[in-house]
């Protein structure tokens, strides 16, 4: 069957039309697959189009050590950037989470891949973090990231039509879930998050105030007791977070729930 042009976004996603397609006579089952690679083509492009950013900008300024405006272009492209993959993961995640394709597992795995597309940014960071002081090379952060994404995008385009059913969760197991990741989160927020962030307001007041009350705070979330706590209300907060997400990848989603999840996956990368 041949399709109109001018197709929604989420009509080719829920599209499983196994007839020729007007575009270069792939069939649609094909040019939907061709679709669901894009979040991870642009996620395995990203330190790619950073590297050629950062290249243009020192050929433009005619030095490796920018400085006045040539800085404020740089940080701009950049974030410019990463906002742009983000946007285009969000935008995909949401037409996957139309009720169309709830029950298809290949979007429900395409969508998920969306998700974790979206945590570009923080996720690159992670690789290199863990290259450059876990592994002591710097160097293996670009080629892992490659190898990952690579891999991500043939599970994308080549994993199975079907999925192994998950163990359901339980109306009651799902509120207490919940409650608890709530909890882990309040008890994270005033022991961590939000000292930290009246930590960093006072640096507007003076220097000398934002380092005493540092100096006073590591020694409540650095204690030995409080600092293992903090670490397994984090692990915790993951964990369950991930459980959470990985339900609502079987339900329908609006923008804000779209919100919701894709920022949770941020956060927890």
């Amino acid at each position: 069957m041949n399709r109109p042009s001018g197709l929604s976004l989420s009509a080719i996603i829920a599209s499983k039309d196994a007839g020729p397609d007007s575009l270069l006579g792939l069939s649609a089952v094909s040019l939907r697959r061709l679709w669901l690679l894009v979040p991870a083509l642009c996620a395995l492009a990203y330190p790619s189009l950073l590297s050629l950013l950062s290249s243009g900008l020192v050929l433009v300024h005619g030095s490796a050590s920018p400085n006045g405006v040539i800085v404020w272009v740089s940080v701009i492209a950049s974030l410019t950037l990463a906002l742009a993959v983000m946007l285009v993961s969000f935008v995909f995640g949401l037409a996957l989470g139309s009720p169309h394709v709830r029950d298809d597992p290949e979007g429900c795995r395409a969508r998920s891949i969306a998700h974790l597309a979206f945590a570009t940014p923080s996720l690159y960071v992670g690789f290199g973090n863990v290259a450059y002081y876990v592994l002591q090379a710097p160097s293996a952060a670009p080629i892992a990231w490659l190898v990952f994404w690579a891999l991500v995008a043939m599970i994308a385009l080549l994993g199975p039509r079907s999925s192994p059913i998950a163990a359901a969760m339980t109306p009651l197991g799902h509120r207490r879930l919940v409650l608890a990741h709530g909890i882990s989160a309040s008890v994270i927020l005033l022991l961590f998050i939000g000292p930290h962030l009246v930590n960093h307001a006072a640096g507007f007041w003076n220097g000398p105030v934002h380092i005493a009350i540092m100096n006073v705070l590591r020694r409540v979330y650095r204690d030995d007791i409080a600092q293992p706590v903090l670490l397994a209300l984090i692990g915790f907060q993951i964990l369950s977070g991930t459980a959470l997400v990985r339900r609502r990848m079987r339900m329908p989603s609006d923008f804000l729930g779209t919100v919701q999840t894709m920022s949770a996956v941020f956060v927890g990368v």
